[in-house]
This record gives C-alpha cells, structure tokens and sequence, in this order.
C-alpha cells in the first residue's frame, strides 16, 4: 500500500502517476496533513467499520488528550452521565462496560455513545461541547459511511450543512 500510494517510497520501474486513468488532486498542497501525490491512480479508505471504532478509541484512550480549538473531549464526560445522579439507564442507554471496553472493536458500544440521547445530554453542557462535536461527528460518519438507508444526497447535505454553520 505504502508504495503503490506513495507513502515515503515509490517503485522505480512502475510509475503509477504517468498512467493515463491516474486523476488530479488539486487541493493536496493545501492540504499538509495528507499524504498524498498531486496524481493518484486509487485511493485507499478503511472499511466504515473500523473507521467508527478507531474515532471512538481515540475518546477512549487513557493517553489522548483530544481538543477541537478551546473546547476538551473527555471520557470523563460520558462518565458523568453514567456515574451521576442526573440521568438514568433510560435517559442514555450506556454502560459502564461501553467507556471500559476491552474488545476495541466493539462496534456497538461505538453505536451506542453516538446516540441521540447522549448527544442531547451533551450539549446542554458549556464544558461538554467538545465532546458533543466529537460524538456529532461520529454520529455523522456512522450515518456517511455504515447506515445503508442515507442516500448520497442526504450526505451532501449533512458534510456542507455542518462546514457552513459550524
């Protein structure tokens, strides 16, 4: 994968770039956190799933310290929701075993804190707003990516919807 995309190598005999279905990507220099050529002959994407429980993982590592510009993401939010007195099992539906998870590839419980009652929890808070944008976000590739129901258009509409208004 590292030499047919690229990625800090390249095959000297088998120029994939100079192929004539190879596309441009123009926005790729304003793009420094992509690492990718100007031309591409394929793109390489995760499959949804592991895409999902690689987002939530990144909440619930004991070593990432996540930020989207002044606003934390904590674990320790979806924690309070369990732990405290102000919600029930009903009001969120998470588990202890859903932020403590073992099996990382536990895609359900990823489902599960990208739920609308948790985000609704969430944004009632100042503090939780970054955690709320986190989830959003989840919510949003679950949608994209996994759920065979959303329709392109509704896609469209969900990415430039959010971009715009922030």
């Amino acid at each position: 994968m590292r030499l047919a995309s690229g990625f800090f190598a390249s095959l000297p005999h088998f120029k994939l770039t100079e192929n004539q279905e190879a596309f441009d990507l123009k926005l790729v220099s304003k793009w420094p956190w992509v690492y990718l050529r100007n031309k591409q002959l394929f793109l390489f994407f995760q499959d949804p799933v592991h895409l999902v429980t690689k987002w939530s993982n990144r909440l619930l590592s004991n070593t990432a310290q996540l930020r989207l510009g002044e606003y934390h993401v904590l674990m320790k939010h979806l924690i309070n929701i369990i732990e405290g007195n102000n919600y029930s099992k009903l009001d969120h539906g998470l588990t202890r075993t859903d932020l403590n998870r073992k099996d990382r590839q536990n895609f359900t419980s990823c489902l599960r804190i990208a739920l609308d009652d948790i985000l609704s929890i969430l944004i009632d808070g100042t503090e939780t707003y970054g955690t709320f944008v986190y989830l959003h976000l989840l919510k949003m590739i679950i949608r994209t990516y996994v759920e065979k129901t959303t329709n392109i258009n509704e896609c469209k509409h969900l990415y430039f919807k959010h971009t715009i208004d922030g």
